[in-house]
């Protein structure tokens, strides 16, 4: 079975807009391990805006659970695009796995202690 055979199924890979993005990064020569990277930085951002929130004052107090969230689907994308990136555009390496599952091990449970 090849690989993209073995994928859970996402309706959002097959969106012609995720398709087209996906291929611009794969031909600006990002890898899939720069994307699970980029994935990490949106995650301790929301997070920073998470533990901000009890000292934030004024139209702030709103503002930053919306950036939270803001960056937490940028890291879900960054999630979806570098399995795209590596798997439809071509581009895996030994050490992806790696760095596609060790980041969200370590991330998704910052976001959550931040909340």
């Amino acid at each position: 079975m090849s690989e993209i055979e073995n994928r859970r199924p996402l309706k959002v890979r097959d969106a012609k807009l995720s398709q087209r993005f996906a291929r611009w990064l794969s031909q600006k020569n990002v890898t899939p391990n720069q994307i699970s990277l980029c994935s990490v930085l949106f995650a301790m951002w929301a997070a920073a805006c998470l533990v901000a929130i009890p000292q934030a004052q004024g139209p702030v107090t709103w503002g930053l659970p919306i950036l939270a969230a803001v960056f937490i689907q940028c890291r879900l994308l960054c999630n979806l695009f570098d399995g795209m990136v590596a798997v439809e555009g071509g581009k895996s390496t030994p050490s992806g796995e790696l760095f596609n599952d060790i980041p969200d091990r370590v991330v998704d449970p910052l976001i959550l202690v931040a909340a």
